[in-house]
């Protein structure tokens, strides 16, 4: 599982190098693990996001230089005001990106809403909940299915002013364009609601999700929010990485999965695991290759 522990209960990670700490990253740079895969283990252990980024950059830097590495100062607090040091670019305000994952493409970005966007997002999907479908793979139709069990509700793109402020702040924190992005799902989980491990990418050899290409081509990524924090469970599970993404208010976890040669990245195979106590709300961003209304 991936720790917050630079956002849990405004607390820091681990800001302090050691020898041990030193040998085993110059003994995994030496085996030919990637820096994001470093950085992630750190993370995984607990340390601070910036800290373990200029402790992995400088390990790298010494192992290029055959020299014993230095030990990276510990982090500092930022200014008030201080952009993040590694941030994207929201259009109306930087949003911290917690980690970075290359391959899958996967981040998670924190606090890409503030507190009372989610809790506005919710209040306007209370009345038009109904259980969630999903796309019958061979006839396109929408089925309901035991493997997904929670309640949604379907927004159109910029159906409310609060909606199309954050549909603008996703295009511009993830680079695709807002007439790219189906209408934002909001859905919620009671105890023991789950969806099982699935893709968000349409098969073009099932002729019912072919049906779906028509309009907008290919899904490529997939924007998960997190609209509230619940008491146990309801991680986002990646299982063929290795990777759970905890869920917390206002964070969202970002995913691509069209890789550059036009191939779909089976990587992506995620989860919504169960709720172990209390209720899990979140909203769904899907993106297409095309624009999404274009066609209809």
């Amino acid at each position: 599982m991936i720790r917050e522990a630079s956002v849990a209960g405004g607390k820091t990670g681990y800001t302090e190098s050691s020898p041990e700490l030193e040998q085993w990253l110059a003994r995994h740079i030496a085996q030919g693990f990637a820096a994001d895969a470093l950085v992630l283990s750190m993370l995984r252990s607990g340390y601070d996001d910036a800290f373990a980024r200029r402790a992995v950059a400088a390990a790298f830097a010494q192992h290029a230089g055959g020299a014993a590495p230095a030990r990276p100062a510990p982090a500092r607090p930022a200014a008030a005001g201080t952009p993040a040091v590694y941030a994207a670019d929201g259009g109306d305000r930087q949003v911290p990106i917690l980690f970075r994952l290359a391959s899958p493409q996967v981040q998670l970005f924190q606090q890409l809403l503030t507190d009372d966007e989610c809790d506005a997002l919710v209040a306007l999907s209370r009345g038009r909940l109904a259980r969630s479908p999903v796309v019958n793979p061979d006839t396109g139709d929408e089925n309901l299915i035991d493997a997904r069990t929670s309640m949604g509700a379907m927004f159109q793109v910029a159906e409310h002013a609060l909606i199309a402020r954050i549909e603008a702040r996703i295009a511009a924190v993830t680079g695709v364009p807002a007439e790219h992005g189906e209408g934002l799902q909001i859905l919620n989980y009671k105890p023991g609601g789950e969806y099982q491990p699935h893709f968000d990418y349409f098969n073009p050899q099932r002729p019912g999700e072919a049906r779906q290409l028509s309009v907008g081509g290919q899904r490529i990524a997939t924007l998960v929010i997190y609209l509230n924090t619940p008491e146990a469970g309801g991680a986002t599970a990646f299982p063929r990485v290795g990777l759970e993404v905890a869920p917390v208010k206002g964070n969202a976890v970002y995913f691509s999965y069209l890789l550059p040669d036009g191939t779909l990245d089976e990587r992506t195979l995620h989860a919504g695991l169960p709720v172990a106590s209390g209720e899990k709300w979140i909203a769904t961003k899907w993106l297409r290759e095309r624009p999404y209304r274009s066609d209809r």
